[in-house]
């Protein structure tokens, strides 16, 4: 079984140099038993099979298309855990990190086929991943993010959130954090949702380009709402104080070095509390849209890619959903922006900031868009009254070239601006 992608690749490499020796065997010199070149062939078209078989398998885990995996007896349950990490769209090393295991253990377990791992191992392994064993084992969840049992804790990130100091009234170490997870989990969730989150109205969605992990959503939403409740708006939020005249002092901020850090106060004054955390492993977010049972709301961003023009596009786009769709049918929306929109309220968040950002009316005018060059895009940029991560942003995403414009998209200008200048 393909376990990683150097795994991966190195299989498709072989099947490419099998089938150039199975079409060599094709010109093989007439004086060579013809029975030598069949056993030849046989075995380098069962070799091709097998190999085939195996990388296709990884190709549908890796795209999501696996969530039952069909097992004869409990000897099959190590390939399970071993297919479903993959289908999740974790690595080793991820699925290590919510351990607290070092990525070499992991690897050493799947190479072994976790022979030497205990039943509580497998147990644990099992809970991390979502996988639920009866008489067949299936993936439990889906992306549009049902709730979350809090007494499953075995599935979140303990040692993740213990490490980054989540659990604030929790004395301990990590090993005593894993002996009270049953107690820490639940209460750290009601804590970062009970006072601010209606869960019977607490419907959410996810923009994701994998297998979208619940529990380390949960757990990352949690977190924010914490942090927004710190120092909540006090101004009320509704939608309507989204109007021209505010998102036309936002987009100004564009202009400023610290446009970052001022729009927290930009946000606040309409009753929106933007904060930032990290995103957890496999999640990918890029940012989220959050609704509460207090007067105010929340853009949560994880500065994934600290870079000016993804902060800006993503704000915006949050922003968007605030707009739109928090209250209308929807109260947390989590957003990767390099995935594909997928559905009509990412299509019109998408649109949205493309168009407060950059209108299509301005950019069919824009000189960058075919003088891809810096001085070009700061000639835009003048033009148009908006910062030239903007401008350099758009050049890059419409000729799909994430190489052009490297010194104007504002790399390491972001996290800086909200503490993190030591923080991945």
């Amino acid at each position: 079984m393909i376990t990683n992608d150097k795994q991966y690749k190195s299989a498709r490499l072989q099947i490419v140099r099998f089938e150039e020796a199975l079409t060599a065997l094709d010109s093989a010199p007439a004086t060579l038993p013809q029975a030598l070149v069949q056993a030849q062939r046989d075995a380098l078209v069962s070799q091709i099979e097998e190999l085939r078989e195996d990388a296709d398998l990884y190709d549908r885990l890796r795209a999501g298309q696996v969530t039952e995996f069909a097992a004869e007896n409990l000897a099959e349950l190590p390939d399970i855990l071993i297919q479903a990490r993959i289908a999740r769209g974790l690595s080793q090393r991820e699925l290590a990190d919510y351990l607290g295991l070092k990525e070499q253990q992991v690897q050493r377990y799947e190479a072994e086929r976790y022979r030497s791992a205990s039943l509580d191992r497998l147990i644990e392994v099992s809970d991390a991943l979502g996988v639920q064993v009866a008489k067949r084992a299936e993936l439990v969840g889906d992306a549009t993010l049902r709730s979350v049992d809090p007494n499953t804790w075995q599935a979140f990130p303990l040692a993740e959130m213990y490490k980054r100091g989540w659990f604030e009234d929790f004395e301990g170490s990590l090993a005593d954090a894993r002996k009270a997870a049953s107690e820490i989990i639940p209460a750290f969730l009601r804590g970062g949702q009970a006072r601010n989150a209606a869960p019977a109205l607490h419907r959410k969605s996810v923009r994701a380009s994998g297998q979208v992990h619940e529990a380390a959503i949960t757990a990352w939403e949690a977190r924010v709402r914490r942090l927004a409740e710190r120092d909540a708006p006090t101004s009320p939020f509704s939608p309507d104080r989204i109007d021209d005249a505010w998102l036309a002092d936002l987009l100004a901020l564009t202009l400023q070095s610290d446009g970052p850090a001022r729009a927290i106060e930009h946000l606040r004054k309409i009753g929106i509390a933007l904060v930032a955390e990290k995103h957890l492993p496999s999640t990918l977010l890029d940012g989220a849209a959050l609704a509460t049972l207090e007067d105010y709301t929340i853009v949560a961003m994880t500065l994934r890619h600290d870079r000016l023009d993804n902060f800006w596009f993503t704000l915006f786009h949050e922003i968007g959903h605030l707009k739109f769709h928090i209250g209308q049918g929807f109260a947390s929306i989590f957003d990767d922006t390099d995935a594909p929109a997928g559905s009509d309220i990412e299509t019109q968040a998408d649109l949205f900031a493309q168009e407060m950002l950059l209108p299509s009316a301005k950019w069919a005018l824009g000189i960058s868009r075919f003088t891809r060059n810096e001085q070009a895009v700061r000639t835009d940029a003048k033009r148009f009254g908006v910062g030239a991560a903007i401008i350099a942003g758009r050049v890059r995403r419409e000729a799909h070239d994430y190489t052009l414009l490297r010194n104007l998209v504002g790399n390491g200008e972001v996290r800086r601006q909200f503490g993190w200048q030591r923080r991945d």
